[in-house]
């Protein structure tokens, strides 16, 4: 264990370029050691409740698919019309409205305080679902839900964007997110568990509504207990000593010099998103959310009326591709860390997820097409912090890496709403236009990140070679394609 950590050390004490990690060396006035400690301890502090608090907000977005199978679509009537969808995407538009306002709010209220207040308030919103008798109050309850949640993941990608170097996020990143989702792999068999709960004769004679009742409550245990736990940004971190919060500040800054922090009003907000490359990333994580709210959604449903399995197995199977998709992402995302590589990873996780779609809509064996869901699910999960990432290393201002930060998970919403939309209950059991449309998006973003990263390659080529003297308005800053 000592020898890995070494080489993970190792690893990260190289992970700035070439190009200006001679400048960084120079510049810095603390030991290897120092920044080490530094950087574990911050490893320690941040990633447990952030991993937990993520995984809760997957789990209580995405509940509402075991409980339509569990009988929440037969007694509020969402299976008549398009019903059913427009609970999804409702979530999807308030989601994607309110991530830039929060991500505003963060950075002056504090990411312990607000991000406790959203914990809280979401959590009520999920218990309250579980009284619902009408499917009218349920929109307007996944309406909030939506505008709650939106402030979690743009929150999580600023903040670890705020205490790690360019070439830590990426592994980093694949962590939380990935661990979050392995609540979501065993998110199915928890909902199935729950679904056995029956309390009298009555409308608490309904298994569906306990899913709600007491994962809400769960979440709104986390809030009241997420500030002891939950960290602010490093200039006000009051677990490290002034030594320690000095290099956990300076050791991110003096990469990109001239890239300090500072608070922007709204107009000032808008004037950074006036970039076109946030308008790309903007395409990439829309193409992943989009693929990943379908997946999510419509699994057990895929799974009870395409493959034939019952309820209680519709909802077990879903645990194991989820799980299988937190697996590898974390050695490729260790890979692209040590290589100083983007797009290969994406691309090759975008590749993936046409791969097994295809192989589950056109082979025959119920279990080979249940692998492609494998491959679909491995793809899904990888991109999503993959391509956060992506757009952070390509920031180099600390005050523009929240607005990139909630413009791609604003866009990600867009995306939830294309992937409610395009699984329709009439395409059943096939889903053959739903599975296309994603293939689709899926090789519209290996193209689009292909050859931005290509783009990214070439600008870096032109500061090496002093035709510019700098990239962003940062000088010494390099892209990560």
């Amino acid at each position: 264990m000592a020898n890995e950590k070494a080489d993970v050390s190792r690893t990260e004490e190289s992970s700035t370029p070439a190009s200006h990690g001679d400048a960084y060396a120079a510049q810095k006035d603390w030991t290897v050691e120092e920044e080490h400690a530094v950087r574990n301890k911050v490893d320690r502090r941040i990633f447990p409740m952030l991993c937990i608090v993520f995984g809760l907000s997957l789990v209580d977005r995405t509940n509402i698919s075991a409980a339509y199978v569990a009988g929440l679509g037969r007694d509020l009537h969402l299976d008549v019309g398009s019903r059913y969808n427009l609970a999804l995407l409702i979530f999807c538009v308030s989601y994607a409205l309110f991530d830039l306002p929060s991500n505003i709010i963060i950075r002056r209220v504090g990411a312990r305080r607000w991000l406790s207040f959203l914990i809280c308030a979401w959590g009520l919103i999920v218990l309250g679902i579980g009284f619902v008798d009408d499917w009218r109050i349920l929109i307007v309850l996944r309406t909030f839900l939506g505008v709650f949640e939106a402030g979690i993941l743009p929150g999580a990608v600023y903040i670890i964007s705020s205490w790690y170097r360019q070439f830590e996020s990426a592994r980093r990143m694949s962590i939380c997110i990935g661990a979050a989702q392995l609540f979501l792999a065993f998110g199915p068999v928890i909902a199935y568990v729950l679904s056995l709960i029956r309390v009298g004769n009555g409308k608490f004679s309904h298994s569906w509504r306990w899913i709600f009742i007491v994962e809400g409550m769960i979440t709104i245990v986390a809030g009241f207990v997420s500030p002891i736990f939950l960290v602010d940004f490093p200039e006000k971190a009051s677990f490290l000593t002034d030594r320690q919060k000095y290099i956990a500040v300076s050791r991110v800054s003096l990469e990109k010099v001239g890239a300090h922090a500072e608070h922007v009003t709204l107009v000032e907000s808008l004037k950074l998103l006036w970039d076109w490359k946030i308008g790309v990333y903007c395409i990439q994580h829309f193409v992943v959310a989009s693929s990943i709210y379908s997946l999510n959604f419509f699994l057990p449903i895929i799974l009870r009326d395409n493959l034939g399995f019952s309820y209680a197995l519709s909802q077990l199977l879903c645990t194991p591709p989820y799980i299988f998709g937190n697996i590898l992402p974390f050695v490729i995302a260790y890979w692209s860390d040590k290589h100083k590589l983007r797009w290969p990873m994406l691309v090759l996780q975008s590749v993936s997820v046409i791969i097994g779609l295809l192989i589950a809509m056109y082979t025959k064996p119920p279990g080979v097409r249940y692998f492609g869901i494998f491959l679909a699910a491995f793809g899904t999960q990888a991109n999503v912090p993959a391509t956060l990432v992506y757009g952070q290393n390509q920031t180099a201002k600390i005050q523009k890496r929240a607005i990139v930060a909630a413009a791609m998970v604003s866009a990600g919403g867009l995306g939830g709403i294309c992937g409610s939309l395009i699984f329709r209950s009439q395409d059943a059991p096939w889903y053959f236009p739903g599975m296309w449309a994603t293939i689709a998006l899926q090789m519209l973003y290996s193209v689009v990140t292909i050859c931005m990263s290509m783009h990214f390659k070439r600008m870096n080529r032109l500061a090496d070679e002093g035709k510019r003297t700098s990239l962003e308005g940062v000088k010494g800053f390099r892209y990560a394609p």
